[in-house]
């Protein structure tokens, strides 16, 4: 093969760290064959892929070729053209050759001297065809091919009858026939009771120009890329003049020795799809093998599918791929497989967890003077959260951090908005009021797992300038006795709450502990799963000393966190 072909192969097939693949079986008569390929094969090159085969002759029909720009002459007349309809792959003669590999989607014409079969891996296509207006255009057709089950006998008004051919009076041609000049068109109504194969291709009479790839159709891509992101979509549109309800479910690539179906290690599925409930509320659902789910769609209606991956249970070194297949469960039987693909991930990135978690806690339960056990209140108190998970070290609850992106495009966490003006343009500081100003970072202990059990604590000092107690222009707020004869006593013994002098000041202990558990109770586990919107939440306890004197405050709740930046570090 020559370095043109070459490049030209190349050209044609997808480009992705990986493909996902089908498996096709293409099946040639004695004779004329019109094949409809729903796949690119591995070895597309033709002088590969027909290797041994007795084949003739190789015919690619182009369906889009009389809609190419129109060429001008110096004087500005139209130069008349004959579209070319046909590239033709002749064994032996590169020469005369004007094609040199096969593309998944398209409809073929092939000259067999003897029957032949072969079975191959090819990466899928979605059918596309571009149709011309047959009244007037003597000896033109179009040929369509029938993406379906080869196995399967569809009704030919049912397939094309909701195409740009007019459903009674429009006429199908079976391909065949014997002679190498030319192949045999026998015609069959489309009104009849005629019955077409999958994998199949015929010749079509058509009402109207127009594009029509059959009543499953895409808006833009016909394929799920994630390329190296954790989101992609695609669009399914019902091309046909009634409603139709499609079946669609994710299958494992025909490429089983190169190509991990996408589920971790531990069989959990790492593909999502956003689904909506009764209410219209959105959320993410696992994604199983083989399982489907039904898109209705009226006449010309479509959907956005959107899925996920979570890359976190990916393994180092696999290529993951799948293959969507969409059928109709009406009478056409139509079937469309396209690939579902997924690229490596940048390096550069945090893994999961690593990264500032932002959201809130919202206390609904609070003890009382009389009962420590928190009870229903009356109103929730819903405060901001910053915790932050290291790289490689102990999760930390925020008061503060100053959040910027250097010159680099690189993003930055400092403890400060002053350190991140030196190194970020306009950097940003986000601040929770829920903590002292004196305690800008409070490592997780006794607990000390995100997405399992985090225990924050610490203290406002009595004399700290956002003390409750404190008053900074209060004449009392002196540390001495009401009659300025002398010192008071200290504010951290709770003896001191009934002696006869109190402290002016008393510092104010906080326990901030956050749990992953089911009903907050340790013992009960849950899997704590990486999703594609990166937020979690879980159950919240907050214990608060030194406010009363027979012990401590406790308020329960909830708590919700998203990650907001995946930078593993606070600066300076």
């Amino acid at each position: 093969m020559n370095k043109t072909n070459f490049w030209a192969v190349l050209a044609l097939l997808p480009i992705s760290v990986s493909a996902a693949h089908i498996s096709e079986t293409m099946t040639l008569m004695n004779g004329w064959n019109a094949i409809y390929l729903e796949s690119t094969p591995t070895n597309a090159v033709c002088e590969e892929f027909f290797a041994g085969a007795p084949v003739a002759r190789v015919a690619s029909y182009h369906s889009d070729a009389y809609s190419s720009t129109r060429q001008l002459a110096d004087d500005g007349t139209e130069i008349a053209q004959k579209p070319i309809s046909y590239c033709v792959w002749l064994p032996g003669d590169e020469t005369a050759s004007t094609m040199s590999a096969l593309v998944g989607g398209n409809v073929y014409l092939i000259y067999a001297t003897n029957a032949w079969s072969k079975t191959f891996l090819g990466v899928p296509a979605a059918p596309q065809q571009t149709y011309r207006a047959t009244s007037g255009n003597t000896g033109f057709m179009n040929l369509v091919g029938v993406s379906a089950e080869p196995d399967v006998s569809v009704a030919a008004k049912k397939y094309f009858g909701e195409g740009p051919f007019g459903t009674a009076s429009g006429v199908a041609y079976q391909i065949g026939g014997s002679n190498t000049a030319a192949p045999t068109f026998l015609p069959m109504v489309l009104g009849a009771t005629s019955k077409l194969q999958g994998g199949k291709a015929y010749a079509l009479t058509a009402t109207k120009d127009g594009d029509w790839p059959g009543v499953i159709g895409f808006l833009g891509s016909a394929s799920v890329d994630f390329g190296s992101g954790d989101f992609a979509s695609v669009t399914l549109k019902n091309f046909g003049t009634t409603n139709h309800t499609f079946s669609v479910k994710i299958v494992a690539s025909a490429d089983t020795e190169n190509e991990k179906f996408l589920y971790s290690t531990d069989s959990k599925s790492l593909l999502k799809r956003k689904v909506k409930d009764e209410k219209g509320d959105e959320s993410w659902s696992n994604v199983t093998e083989n399982v489907s789910w039904d898109v209705a769609l009226a006449a010309g209606a479509s959907s956005v599918q959107k899925f996920a991956i979570d890359r976190i249970g990916m393994e180092a070194g696999k290529t993951y791929a799948a293959v969507m297949q969409i059928e109709d469960r009406g009478e056409t039987q139509m079937r469309v497989r396209i690939p579902v693909t997924v690229g490596e991930k940048p390096a550069a990135e945090a893994a999961f967890p690593t990264g500032l978690w932002a959201g809130y806690i919202q206390m609904e339960n609070v003890s009382s003077l009389t009962n420590t056990t928190p009870t229903a209140a009356a109103g929730t108190l819903k405060m901001n959260i910053l915790v932050h998970v290291p790289a490689n070290g102990t999760p930390q609850l925020l008061q503060r951090v100053a959040a910027g992106v250097d010159s680099a495009g690189n993003m930055r966490l400092f403890k400060e908005l002053s350190s991140a003006k030196t190194v970020c343009e306009n950097p940003r500081r986000l601040s929770s009021v829920m903590m002292s100003v004196a305690n800008p970072i409070v490592d997780a202990s006794a607990h000390t797992t995100f997405g399992d059990q985090l225990q924050f604590a610490w203290t406002v000092d009595a004399n700290a300038r956002d003390n409750p107690f404190r008053h900074a222009w209060h004449p009392d707020h002196d540390g001495k006795t009401a009659d300025y004869s002398g010192d008071v006593v200290s504010g951290d013994d709770l003896a001191n709450y009934v002696n006869p002098v109190k402290p002016e000041l008393w510092s104010v202990t906080n326990t901030l502990y956050l749990s992953w558990h089911k009903r907050n109770i340790a013992t009960e586990d849950i899997d704590f799963e990486h999703n594609p919107n990166e937020t979690t939440a879980g159950f919240a306890t907050w214990t608060v000393g030194g406010l009363i004197s027979n012990g401590p405050i406790s308020s329960m709740g909830i708590f919700y966190l998203k990650r907001i930046a995946d930078v593993g570090e606070v600066e300076d």
